[in-house]
């Protein structure tokens, strides 16, 4: 018993200390941030004036991706594309920030021939509802949400596919939900608490913007400002490889899809709920749903800790990472992303290699030792990890490297 209370009372110490450090950062950035943007506002106002898509572009509403659904939960609506047999299994789409539906194009074309697919429009996102209020973005809130969401389409399980932001809704539901979700897929999509452990050591990309979203309306108008120019920067990969996954047509239909300040109140609710200290009591659990992890190794967003930390949540944990892919693998690379999730939706008993593992509990090993954790290749991140990572493991294959920079993110573009 009295354990208990001194478990309880450290939580509640550790609350306030973090409730403290919080507001404290907030009101730092805000000072630098606001400062910049009436700076800008001021002796550039141009930069705050767009041009506005009031008609939306053809490929919203072509059937290729899927019939457009709706539904209505006990509070707001939902909007979703649905394609494939019902009675198939079903693989549902949760998209990232700032995206929506349409990020899952190529997925929805592929994918079905073989599933039922749904790809949502998260809470506050496209055409679904956008409510106002921060506490409607709460993580429990949205999770039960996505529950009732199965409920009212007639499904009971499904497998759950994940990319960015939406991360922070799957990563939630399997383990409260672990039941319904026959397989978990991540694209660059860490583990929220690993991500917030990493946002407190300044080791994620513009740490100071995150704080700075804490603000009303300012960052909303910030991430409009150059006629939204951040679809342009964000995506500036696929405009400009020889891929060419994105058209200016598509351009269009996130610019159309984003075009008022409404649209970007959602999106950043998420950040604002997701980054206020909560008071956790007990330890969180290891989910045993099959997890598959795919990174691309010029994501300039996820880091090596990310991934390592996101491993020791899960007991069936699977890496893969893509050389050469950025941030929006889904839409940079899609016929790869889509045979890698179809080999993984297959399950194959899979040959672990045969050295011995280490008989330490640390991240390396439970990362390379959990259940059928796969490691596709060789990957070099950097001096100060590579010792530990090459200590633990040898794997002989082609060698890549994750976490660069690149230089098609030069430019201020703020993503979980």
């Amino acid at each position: 018993m009295w354990y208990r209370i001194q478990d309880f009372k450290d939580s509640v110490l550790a609350y306030i200390i973090n409730l403290i450090k919080f507001y404290f950062f907030v009101g730092l950035y805000s000072i630098k941030y606001v400062g910049l943007h009436f700076y800008n506002l001021v002796l550039h106002p141009k930069r705050y004036t767009q041009t506005k898509v009031s008609v939306p572009p053809p490929c919203l509403s072509n059937e290729i991706n899927g019939q457009h659904q709706y539904v209505k939960l006990q509070k707001h609506k939902f909007h979703y594309v649905e394609k494939g047999d019902r009675t198939n299994r079903l693989v549902l789409l949760i998209h990232g920030y700032p995206e929506f539906w349409y990020s899952w194009r190529f997925q929805l074309q592929k994918l079905s021939s073989y599933y039922h697919v749904v790809a949502i429009d998260m809470k506050g996102y496209g055409d679904s509802d956008k409510p106002l209020s921060r506490n409607e973005y709460n993580i429990d809130v949205v999770t039960q949400e996505l529950r009732d969401f199965l409920t009212a389409i007639g499904s009971q399980k499904c497998t759950l596919i994940t990319h960015g932001q939406g991360g922070i809704l799957g990563w939630n539901f399997i383990s409260k939900y672990p039941d319904l979700v026959d397989n978990y897929i991540s694209i660059s999509s860490p583990h929220p608490t690993s991500f917030l452990q990493e946002l407190e050591l300044n080791r994620v990309p513009q740490t100071g913007w995150h704080y700075f979203c804490q603000l009303p309306y300012v960052p909303e108008k910030e991430v409009m400002k150059q006629d939204m120019a951040i679809f342009d920067t964000i995506f500036s990969r696929m405009l400009n490889n020889k891929r060419g996954n994105m058209t200016q047509e598509d351009l269009e239909a996130f610019k159309y899809t984003f075009s008022r300040k409404e649209d970007w109140v959602g999106p950043l609710n998420y950040i604002r709920a997701l980054l206020k200290p909560q008071m956790y009591l007990g330890h969180t659990r290891k989910v045993r749903v099959p997890t598959l992890f795919i990174v691309g190794n010029a994501d300039p967003f996820i880091s090596l800790e990310m991934i390592c930390k996101s491993s020791e949540y899960v007991d069936n944990f699977t890496l893969k990472i893509v050389e050469g892919g950025g941030h929006f693998l889904p839409q940079e690379m899609p016929n790869y992303i889509n045979s890698i999730i179809l080999d993984f939706l297959k399950l194959p008993e899979v040959q672990l290699p045969t050295r011995e593992f280490p008989t330490d509990q640390s991240i390396i090993k439970k990362m390379f030792g959990a259940g059928r954790t796969v490691v596709t290749s060789t990957v070099n991140y950097g001096n100060q990890a590579l010792q530990v990572w090459s200590n633990s493991m040898e794997v002989v294959s082609q060698g890549v490297s994750l976490g660069k920079k690149v230089n098609s993110y030069k430019d201020k573009v703020f993503l979980i």
